[in-house]
């Protein structure tokens, strides 16, 4: 891979990242609060980034056992986890950033 298909690469995944995010937001949040499902952790006395935080070392581990064996669940992939993680990292620097 030279360095134009790296970044194309990227390109590419942020985009298909982007589109999960807003299906899953649309499914978990809603159109007022796009951090509403995060802000429910505090219900139970765990602060939104604390939660998300939580979520990413799930996605963080389900790589680490992906790479040395192949996926039971088909529809959720190396790739699909990779993908998790980088929105799950996004929405932490968003809800950071807010």
């Amino acid at each position: 891979m030279n360095k134009e298909e790296f970044f194309k690469d990227l390109e590419n995944t942020f985009g298909v990242c982007i589109r999960i995010s807003e299906k899953k937001n649309a499914d978990y949040a809603g159109d007022a609060d796009p951090f509403k499902n995060f802000r429910m952790s505090e219900q139970v006395g765990v602060d939104p980034a604390r939660a998300i935080l939580v979520r990413i070392s799930d996605k963080l581990s389900r790589i680490s056992n992906l790479l040395d064996r192949e996926a039971k669940v088909e529809d959720e992939r190396l790739e699909d986890t990779i993908c998790d993680m980088i929105n799950y990292l996004a929405i932490l620097k968003a809800f950071i950033k807010k």
